[in-house]
């Protein structure tokens, strides 16, 4: 019975906090209301799980603010005068992104293709009628291929090589590198199934273990440390960040989730990647 209502108080929580976070943010709200008439059901998001009524609101949120943060790129790229032909995203799960930003920007043609190195999720863009491909993004590199805007939502924090992540796909990139990560205030190594709660039934695989999440300032760090520079930032919370109640289970959410979401544009800056050497 306590279990229950704890349970039933978290998730009213993360309602009323996913709810504030649209209501904050104009495009956010604008886009919301719009996923529901082009994806009306995100139950078979991810191919590994089958999401329940809380998580499917958490993914919407997570999949508007992308929509939402990729428009506000292109925007401020084409302020700036430079064109906008293509984008690539990394590890496209489902291709839901992509049809909202081009639902929301119907008069802008850019072409976008999605990649996944699980065959499944591939395919499930592909019905939908969308550029996909099963490719290692390194191989983009290496086949000269390069793109306007490339995106890495929440998949960095998968990689047991970010930096050197960060620094190969310099070469893939012409305008702009868009990242979000795990909200974190305390950065830490997850790595999961390393402990004893992780069942031995169940095997740990890049697509279910987060490695590195490490919080906004620390990311900070490595961004520039790989040559890239923050233009600008959002943050999207899935959890109150404020009261009484937050901070009693700030604990919880810290063991079964993060707080929200850090979103970034990142534009190249070679300054302190060669500052650094190694002697």
């Amino acid at each position: 019975m306590i279990k229950k209502r704890i349970k039933n108080i978290f998730w009213s929580l993360s309602r009323a906090a996913v709810n504030r976070a649209v209501k904050e943010n104009d495009e956010l709200s604008a886009i919301w209301g719009l996923s529901y008439n082009i994806l009306p059901s995100l139950d078979e998001h991810y191919i590994t799980a089958r999401l329940s009524e809380e998580e499917s609101l958490r993914a919407r949120l997570l999949i508007c603010s992308q929509a939402s943060f990729l428009r506000k790129v292109i925007t401020v790229i084409s302020e700036n005068g430079q064109a906008v032909n293509n984008y690539l995203d990394i590890g496209d799960s489902d291709g839901s992104a992509r049809i909202l930003l081009k639902e929301s920007m119907k008069n802008v043609d850019i072409d976008t293709l999605g990649i996944n190195l699980q065959p499944k999720a591939v395919e499930k863009m592909k019905q939908k009628g969308l550029e996909a491909e099963c490719i290692d993004a390194m191989e983009l590199s290496k086949q000269g291929r390069r793109y306007d805007i490339v995106s890495v939502f929440e998949t960095l924090e998968h990689l047991p090589n970010p930096i050197g992540f960060l620094e190969s796909i310099h070469s893939i990139v012409n305008h702009r590198l868009a990242i979000s990560v795990p909200l974190i205030c305390k950065s830490r190594v997850s790595l999961r199934y390393l402990d004893d709660k992780w069942p031995g039934d169940k095997i740990p695989t890049i697509e279910n273990i987060h490695v590195f999440e490490l919080s906004p300032e620390d990311w900070s760090k490595i961004f520039l440390h790989c040559g890239w520079e923050i233009e600008f930032e959002k943050k999207v919370r899935q959890f109150p960040k404020k009261g009484m109640l937050a901070l009693l289970m700030k604990y919880t959410w810290r063991k079964i989730s993060f707080e929200g979401y850090w979103f970034v544009s990142l534009k190249k800056n070679d300054e302190y990647r060669k500052r650094y050497c190694i002697e």
